[in-house]
């Protein structure tokens, strides 16, 4: 019999990957995945149709989301599991993020607008994307107008323009979560400190912040050691492993789905099996 897989870690046109839920489910099918979430960056838009159709196909699916918040100056994100989508504490959450980003997106506009004639806020305001291409409107908008040629260009102009993203701090954010009956999960930990792991002191500290697990399988990792660190601390400390490709489809074209290739016996399955029931 073929393996199966788990991939709890999916980007749709709901934030910035390029296959809507009727397209996913097709690559879902063929990638011999038994257990999925799918987990827009601060959004929840395509979640109750994924399940829908999910349901319909006989695939297990975790209603999810990518939530971002600020720890050590930098942007962490939090695989957050068994949402609610109509549950008015988390959309508040939700739209408080959606508007952090949306501010630094303009203020993005306003800066490179400095530099380009032809780029305007009022041109970002009625510029319409196309959800298929992946990314977000900012990212469309520059490299339509010329201004960048990839995502690394998009990601220098922040640097140069020097303000940082900053969303609420995550000893803020996780707990609020888990308060409102959430799991929530790490997600890709090498991406943080440049590749490093993260020290027991910081996992520690999330972890009483109420973290639910690590996602101890990811495209970031380096090498077997990283797998093995973030593993063997999940396993002494009672946290939940998952796995995740990080997939947005052809808009980041080095990702694949259900890649690792990691299979039921490699993560919490009977307890994130729980977070698809009803």
């Amino acid at each position: 019999m073929a393996k199966k897989y788990v991939d709890l870690h999916i980007h749709t046109t709901a934030s910035d990957g390029t296959l809507i839920p009727e397209e996913l489910i097709v690559e879902i099918k063929d990638s011999d995945i038994e257990l999925f979430s799918v987990t827009d960056h601060d959004s929840m838009s395509n979640v109750l149709e994924m399940k829908a159709i999910a349901k319909r196909e006989g695939i297990s699916f975790i209603p999810g989301i990518e939530l971002s918040a600020t720890f050590m100056g930098r942007e962490f994100h939090l695989l957050t599991y068994g949402i609610n989508p109509e549950d008015p504490q988390l959309i508040k959450r939700v739209v408080k993020n959606q508007d952090i980003r949306e501010t630094h997106n303009r203020a993005v506009i306003e800066y490179v607008s400095q530099k380009y004639k032809a780029v305007s806020l009022e041109g970002y305001e009625n510029y319409e994307r196309d959800p298929s291409r992946g990314g977000w409107k900012a990212e469309n908008y520059l490299f339509d107008m010329g201004v960048t040629s990839s995502l690394s260009d998009f990601f220098m102009v922040i640097s140069d323009m020097g303000r940082q993203l900053i969303f609420d701090p995550l000893e803020v954010v996780l707990p609020e979560l888990v308060n409102m009956g959430y799991t929530v999960v790490l997600a890709h930990p090498p991406a943080y400190f440049k590749g490093e792991c993260l020290s027991e002191e910081i996992l520690k500290a999330f972890k009483n912040w109420g973290l639910s697990g690590i996602e101890c399988y990811s495209p970031y990792y380096k090498d077997a050691s990283q797998y093995a660190y973030y593993k063997e601390y999940c396993q002494k400390n009672d946290l939940l492993v998952t796995s995740g490709s990080d997939y947005h489809g052809k808009f980041i074209s080095s990702r694949k789905l259900a890649r690792p290739k990691v299979t039921s016996q490699e993560v919490s399955f009977e307890a994130l099996l729980k977070l698809s029931k009803d």
